[in-house]
């Protein structure tokens, strides 16, 4: 029993960082792909705007 207890918090704490960096890397990854996202959405609109404005000139 004092064997495992010694344990325990190792396993915990060695799990912990790990999940802590996949996390960190998840919420990075996250912010990449939102980030193309929002890049190409904004393209496609002022591409789109602009063809609405030499729509509007004509």
């Amino acid at each position: 029993m004092i064997h495992r207890n010694n344990e325990s918090p190792l396993i915990s704490t060695h799990l912990r960082s790990p999940n802590v960096q996949e996390f960190l890397y998840s919420i990075l990854f996250l912010l990449l792909v939102a980030g193309y996202l929002v890049l190409t959405h904004l393209i496609f609109v002022s591409r789109a705007y602009s063809e609405l404005q030499t729509e509007f000139e004509k």
